[in-house]
């Protein structure tokens, strides 16, 4: 598939963000792990989170969709092959929960994934007595994890992805003793750590992470219980993101604060590149008449880096738009993969390390390579509708991954986003 956005201005309206994928991952796996009834509301139904329902059926969960996701039933170990998909999510998440158990469990997924890395998760399965191994011996899947943990403590790697220490956080309150895991090499996107141990009191359990170390009581039950998922602050990162390139005002709804969301620092960001931000319950509504240059740093937040990119080459002047480390270990390397999106849309750009330089003002247009990365193919259409000729996007249905109602939701708005 490909996507053709063109310039378009001022668009406008009023929407409601799609549901959030961290939180709807999550629910669904506290899910099984309660093995109770429970009703999981405005779930997120796409590719990813649907890598991760099938894997609880798998698992054990009687799963019925109607609306919501109502689920029950007592887990036990995977009856065959975990396939993620493209899903990193689904594969971290489940790998310190499937050595819970007796027996062993395969996890796999598709080619884009199958280069990410899983070794953190591998090394500390085998310290907490698990079992654990990649079947290529290279760290990555497909991988096999069974238990039984019962280890005490153990490291773990966070600089690579707080998706591992996320995991362990979710198993570990059910092992019978108590654990605890010391963060190495600190932690990256630590709000998505702190999400996860929010759920995780949220359902029952007992967690703390104090000076990099995760503490886990142990003999903990997660109890049943019903959860709303609110709106994604990720994928109304691209709505506003429009909105800021175009000169438009958009309100999003259901953009509540319940729950802790690593993206709810894109308002933070935007008021950076002067545009107005304003809530109204759990409505936030984004303007700007002149966007300015400004130096971003998005480690804390590294999904929104090439949607802040996009943003930038509309802001007339030297923007500096900076992430960690891990932005080369993503669905693809995004620093590689933003720059040439950039550069094959005439913008004036250039990276060192993990930093782009955004010479913003002038988006030519072209046609830009997708790479099979979701966040990509939505920031090459946000790009274009600053465009002069218009942007087409290849290999563009990978959108679907994360937003599928990406296109109809730009389009609805004002924006010029055409399938072709």
């Amino acid at each position: 598939m490909e996507l053709f956005s063109e310039h378009s201005t001022g668009i406008a309206g009023e929407i409601s963000a799609p549901p959030s994928k961290s939180i709807t991952h999550r629910a669904v796996l506290f899910a099984l792990l309660s093995g109770g009834r429970m009703t999981v509301r405005n779930p997120l139904l796409s590719d990813d989170t649907r890598s991760t329902i099938g894997a609880a059926r798998l698992m054990g969960s009687n799963i019925t969709e109607d609306g919501g996701i109502l689920m029950e039933g007592r887990m036990h170990q995977a009856e065959d092959v975990i396939d993620a998909g493209n899903s990193g999510t689904t594969a971290r998440l489940l790998s310190s929960i499937c050595a819970l158990m007796d027996g062993c469990a395969v996890i796999t997924g598709d080619r884009s994934l199958k280069r990410r890395p899983m070794e953190p998760a591998i090394d500390t399965v085998v310290q907490l007595g698990g079992r654990a191994f990649s079947t290529l011996n290279n760290g990555r899947l497909p991988a096999v994890f069974g238990g039984v943990m019962d280890g005490e403590s153990a490291t773990l790697e966070g600089d690579i992805s707080s998706q591992f220490a996320s995991s362990f956080a979710m198993s570990c309150p059910l092992k019978q003793s108590p654990t605890e895991i010391r963060l190495v090499r600190g932690i990256q996107s630590k709000a998505y750590l702190e999400l996860t141990l929010q759920m995780v009191r949220y359902f029952g359990g007992r967690a703390d992470l104090d000076s990099g170390i995760l503490f886990f009581d142990g003999g903990c039950e997660y109890r049943a219980r019903d959860i709303t998922v609110p709106g994604d602050y990720s994928s109304a990162s691209f709505l506003f993101a429009a909105a800021a390139v175009t000169g438009g005002n958009v309100t999003v709804r259901s953009l509540s604060d319940d729950f802790i969301q690593a993206d709810a620092t894109m308002l933070d960001i935007l008021k950076d590149f002067n545009c107005s931000v304003s809530r109204n319950g759990d409505a936030v509504t984004v303007g700007c008449n002149e966007l300015l240059p400004a130096d971003v740093d998005c480690t804390e937040s590294p999904d929104l880096f090439p949607t802040v990119c996009a943003i930038a080459s509309s802001a007339k002047g030297r923007s500096r738009i900076s992430g960690p480390h891990n932005l080369r270990l993503k669905e693809t390397d995004r620093v590689e993969t933003t720059l040439s999106m950039l550069l094959n849309a005439g913008v004036d750009a250039s990276a060192q390390s993990e930093t782009i330089t955004v010479n913003g003002g002038s988006v030519r247009g072209g046609v830009v390579d997708s790479f099979g990365d979701h966040r990509i193919a939505m920031a090459a259409c946000v790009l274009g509708l600053s465009s002069r000729s218009g942007i087409v996007v290849k290999d563009a249905e990978c959108y679907t991954v994360s937003y599928p109602s990406f296109v109809s939701d730009v389009v609805q708005l004002g924006g010029r986003v055409s399938v072709r």
